[in-house]
C-alpha cells in the first residue's frame, strides 16, 4: 500500500537515522523542497574523517551522566538537522525537514524536537516547517519561530524574542 508524502519522507528520515553512530539517540533528518525532492539528508554522528562513539566503543556523556539535553558541547556527534542543513546549504530555504529517531538502548521512537542550536540554525536557514515523527504513523508540525520559542524558553527560562 503506497503510503502519503509525510509518511514516505518520514520512513525515510527513520531510516537515515540507523546510520546514526550515537549511542544514546540517532536522529536522521531529510530537506525536501515544495516540489517534495530530496535536497540533503543527515545523520547523527561525528564530524568527517573523526572516530565516532560506536569506533571508540563508549560515549562520554552516557559514562558522565550528563542529561539529555545539556551540555551538548560535551559531544562528539554532530546532529542530524545540523548536517542535513549544512549540506543543503542555500537550498534549504522554503523547505521541510523531516525529523525521525530512536533510542539505541530501547529501539523505541524519540519524540524529542531539535535542541536549542538546532532550532536556531533551523530558523536561519528559512526552513519553512519542521515534520517530527511522533508515532509509527503519526506525525506533528511545527513552525521553526514557534519551535525556537518553546526551545528559547526551556533554555533560557524566559519568552522567546
Amino acid at each position: 500500500m503506497r503510503t502519503n508524502r509525510h509518511q514516505y519522507f518520514l520512513d525515510l528520515a527513520f531510516r537515515c537515522a540507523h546510520q546514526g553512530t550515537c549511542l544514546r539517540r540517532n536522529f536522521g533528518a531529510i530537506i525536501v523542497d515544495e516540489y517534495h525532492t530530496i535536497v540533503s539528508t543527515g545523520y547523527t554522528g561525528a564530524p568527517r574523517k573523526q572516530r565516532d562513539c560506536t569506533e571508540i566503543g563508549r560515549c562520554w556523556r552516557k559514562d558522565h551522566q550528563i542529561p539529555s539535553g545539556s551540555n551538548y558541547e560535551r559531544c562528539r556527534s554532530v546532529h542530524a538537522e545540523m548536517n542535513a542543513l549544512l549540506q543543503a546549504g542555500k537550498l534549504a530555504r522554503g523547505c521541510t525537514l523531516y525529523l525521525a529517531g530512536f533510542d539505541v538502548e530501547t529501539e523505541e521512537l524519540t519524540r524529542i524536537w531539535p535542541c536549542f542550536l538546532c532550532s536556531k540554525m533551523i530558523v536561519n536557514s528559512g526552513i519553512r516547517k519542521v515534520i517530527m515523527r511522533t508515532g509509527e504513523e503519526t506525525f506533528q508540525e511545527m513552525d521553526p519561530i514557534a519551535l525556537y520559542q518553546m526551545r528559547s524558553t526551556e533554555a533560557l527560562g524566559e519568552e522567546g524574542s
